[in-house]
């Protein structure tokens, strides 16, 4: 196993954080960006500056030891970091580091590989949230994700406001590296007596991206113009970058020599990686190369200016993602097909689901042009089991993907593809009172209908705001939340499509039999800052429900004989069947016909081989 340790500092507590004893004494740890047998690990001793020890082993008790250095950690404000390579698919590893006598370790299974070479195995679990304020704080909706069982977990931007106050920070927009930096610490450090953060990252690998507020409010980063030049070579942005990569786990790279200024040497931050055979993950820049947004729509209910806004967005000539990253992205969407990966996530900060024109400029819906072809590109490839993921609305949406009809561009058609909006951590306030008040301020709603919302407990909140949305978004012939779409069999269990007055993040889970996928969103009660301040004790008691649960079925062929979910018929199923064989009412009864016998046997070895796409 190859390493090349980075020397660097990180300070661990936040100004207004509370030291308190226990695992939360010892040194930060988290891994990230596993995948192909490399991995990236980020420490920080609790004193912000001295001397780490990091071990690696593939023995929970460290028995035996792969690898060991001591990383001198000398700046305050920036962690340590160890790159990790030649690690074995598969297997389990553990990362200790120890500073001043106290330790804390890290776990990750190393199942992150190549789109186009997916690791045999089935079955997947992992996480995904985004947004959270310093100014909020406490992240207690977070608190059992260390619990789930999860492989991995996704921030999906966000993972700062340097442009709000907070107590990192107080005086304003984060400007300086040093300020941006604080601002990390401030959102990673424990408090309160509790730690999500650092619990989440002991306990499985992070992949991070960013939105606009690593950096800015709503920045385009291929923005330019002839005083300033590209907005990604700004020092806002330069800053913003460099303290993200710095303090999440992620590799840093750049884009190469393209011959396209926007994208040359340019931080790249596109990654994707399948999870076995049944997770393909596609972490995609929707910021650092995006043309300028067009001028947000005054009036959404102006049809002049809705036509007007909704012409210009369908631009071919704008991009959103940036040539060279959305060919990537179509490449490596073909390549998980045609190697059988099951689901293809699809990680992009921005909602790709159809709001309106009201702040659609900044979102999918203002590049519009663009989003028809990626789905376009999606469909006529025959790319299945496409979801996108995605946070920025902070509340929980899941509705169709849909494309205008080119024959009819009033109609919306059916993708196949459908969409769920995740978080936020801690938002104050969330989407659910958002809305609402924004539906007082365009007229949707009246005095009396805002007065009886807020008598509402949060779940009929809720199924409120879903009603309010699906008036405005009908009005565009969008399609109302939830899955419409003939072609996808979902089915709710718990709450519906919207839930929008919680913190949280939710869980994805893919049986390695079924191929069905199964999202969980768990969530806590919202809070404000100045709750938070008043009370800690009574936040960080709230409890974590599940707000939100639906099941998914892959368009996957049925492969019945396929006993181990691997999508191949081979001697492992054989066995498996075997193994049962005379038993009554068994799961490995594959004719039905009551008993594990010849005709069991019979079926499996006339399905022997690859199972059909």
């Amino acid at each position: 196993m190859m390493t090349r340790p980075l020397f660097s500092a990180f300070v661990l507590l936040a100004p207004t954080a509370l030291a308190f004893a226990g695992a939360q004494e010892a040194p930060r740890v988290a891994v990230g960006d596993t995948i192909g047998g490399r991995a990236v690990v980020l420490v920080a001793p609790k004193t912000g500056t001295g001397e780490v020890t990091v071990e690696v082993s593939t023995d929970p008790a460290f028995g035996a030891v792969s690898f060991s250095t001591v990383l001198n950690v000398t700046d305050a404000l920036v962690p340590g970091k160890v790159f990790l390579e030649g690690l074995p698919s598969g297997v389990r590893h553990y990362v200790r580091a120890t500073h001043a006598g106290q330790a804390r370790t890290a776990t990750f299974n190393a199942r992150g590989s190549s789109v186009a070479a997916p690791a045999a195995s089935s079955g997947v679990r992992f996480g995904v949230s985004g947004d959270w304020r310093g100014d909020v704080g406490i992240f207690n909706s977070i608190l059992n994700a260390d619990e789930r069982d999860l492989e991995f977990f996704v921030k999906l931007g966000d993972t700062i406001y340097a442009d709000v106050p907070s107590p990192a920070v107080p005086n304003g927009p984060a400007q300086t590296l040093n300020e941006f930096r604080a601002k990390h610490v401030e959102n990673y450090a424990p408090s309160n007596g509790i730690d999500p953060w650092g619990d989440l990252a002991a306990a499985m690998p992070t992949f991070s991206m960013i939105d606009d507020h690593e950096v800015t409010n709503d920045f385009d980063g291929g923005a330019w113009d002839a005083v300033n030049g590209w907005y990604n070579q700004s020092s806002l942005y330069v800053n913003g970058l460099q303290a993200f990569v710095e303090h999440n786990a992620i590799v840093p790279a750049t884009w190469p020599a393209l011959g396209d200024a926007r994208f040359d040497g340019r931080p790249n931050l596109y990654r994707s990686f399948s999870w076995g055979t049944d997770a393909a993950v596609f972490l995609l820049d929707t910021r650092s190369f995006r043309d300028a947004s067009l001028p947000p729509v005054a009036n959404p209910f102006d049809p002049t200016e809705v036509f007007t806004f909704i012409q210009a967005s369908f631009n071919p000539a704008r991009t959103m993602m940036g040539y060279a990253q959305l060919g990537l992205l179509v490449q490596n969407l073909a390549a998980a097909q045609a190697a059988g990966v099951t689901w293809k996530f699809v990680m992009t900060s921005q909602p790709m689901q159809n709001f309106g024109p009201l702040a659609g400029e900044d979102r999918w819906e203002g590049y519009a042009a663009e989003r028809a072809y990626l789905l376009g590109q999606i469909m006529q490839l025959g790319i299945k089991d496409v979801v996108f993921v995605t946070a920025d609305f902070h509340g929980t949406i899941v509705n169709d993907v849909t494309v205008p009809n080119p024959v009819n561009p009033q109609q919306q058609l059916y993708t196949g593809m459908f969409e769920i909006i995740t978080g936020s951590v801690a938002y104050s306030a969330p989407a659910g009172p958002t809305f609402a008040q924004l539906g007082v301020s365009t007229g949707v709603l009246n005095a009396q209908q805002y007065a009886y919302y807020l008598t509402l407990p949060p779940a009929a909140q809720d199924v409120f705001v879903q009603n309010v949305l699906d008036g405005v978004v009908s009005q565009y012939g969008y399609s109302a939340t939830g899955i419409q779409d003939p072609s996808i069999a979902a089915s709710f269990t718990v709450g519906g499509p919207v839930a929008v007055h919680h913190y949280g993040w939710t869980e994805f889970e893919v049986n390695a039999q079924s191929k069905a996928l199964t999202m969980t969103t768990w969530g806590v009660d919202w809070y404000t800052p100045q709750e938070a301040a008043a009370d800690p004790a009574a936040i960080i008691a709230r409890p974590l429900t599940v707000r939100q649960r639906f099941t998914v079925q892959s368009h996957l062929a049925p492969c019945l004989a396929d006993r181990d979910g691997n999508r191949r018929v081979d001697g492992a199923d054989l066995a498996v069947v075997l193994a049962a064989w005379g038993e009554l009412g068994s799961s490995q009864d594959l004719t039905g016909d009551g008993v594990v016998d010849g005709p069991d046997l019979a079926f499996l070895l006339a399905a022997w081989g690859s199972c059909p796409q």
